[in-house]
C-alpha cells in the first residue's frame, strides 16, 4: 500500500485542491464512466449527483435513492465524498428534506447502505475514491482493497482530508454482503 503526505489548503469544494487534483488524473478518474453521488462543485465524474439544486449536478436527489438507481456493475470508478460527520451531514442536508428519508443521514446505518451501493454500482477492477476524516473506504466486507492513501494535512487545527483510492475485486454477486 502507498502512502503519501502532502499540505494544501483546505477548501470545502474538494476537487479544487491540488493534490487532490493531481490524485485523481494518477487514478484514472476522468477515465471510463464515474460516478459521484454527493458532487457538489467541481467533479470530475459523468453521473453526478447533489440533494442541493443549486449545484451544478446531473440529478439532484438523495445520494442512496441516486445509487440505488444505477445499474449494477456499470461504473469504472465511484468517488465518495460525502460530508464528513454527522454535524457536517445535518448542517448540509437539513434543508433539503431528509427528515423525509427512511433512514437519514445522521444514522450510520445510512452510510453503511450507500457503501453497500456504490459496492454494487462499481465493475470489478473498479475503484472507489473515498475522502473524508478516516481512512475506512468501502471495507474490505464490500471486497474492495485499499492500495493507496494520501493524507492532505491542511494545518493549524485543522483535520486532515484523508484520501483512499480501492480496487473492487470480485462482482456483485459474488460479495455476500448479508
Amino acid at each position: 500500500m502507498k502512502i503519501e503526505r502532502v499540505w494544501s489548503m483546505p477548501n470545502k469544494w474538494t476537487f479544487k485542491m491540488k493534490p487532490v487534483k493531481e490524485f485523481l488524473v494518477d487514478e484514472g478518474a476522468r477515465e471510463g464512466l464515474w460516478v459521484d453521488p454527493f458532487s457538489g462543485k467541481n467533479s470530475p465524474a459523468e453521473y453526478t449527483n447533489d440533494m442541493n439544486p443549486n449545484m451544478p449536478a446531473k440529478y439532484h436527489m438523495d445520494a442512496l435513492k441516486f445509487l440505488e438507481s444505477l445499474d449494477t456493475d456499470m461504473a469504472d470508478g465511484v468517488l465518495f465524498d460525502p460530508p464528513y460527520s454527522v454535524t457536517q451531514a445535518k448542517v448540509c442536508y437539513d434543508s433539503y428534506g431528509v427528515e423525509k428519508l427512511e433512514v437519514g443521514v445522521t444514522n450510520s446505518k445510512y452510510w453503511a447502505l450507500c457503501r453497500d451501493e456504490v459496492a454494487r454500482v462499481v465493475k470489478p477492477g473498479g475503484k472507489c475514491i473515498s475522502f473524508g476524516w478516516n481512512s475506512n473506504g468501502m471495507g474490505m466486507c464490500r471486497d474492495f482493497k485499499i492500495y493507496r492513501i494520501l493524507l492532505i494535512a491542511h494545518g493549524s487545527i485543522k483535520n486532515d482530508t484523508i484520501v483512499t483510492a480501492e480496487i473492487k475485486e470480485k462482482t456483485f454477486k459474488e460479495i455476500n454482503l448479508f
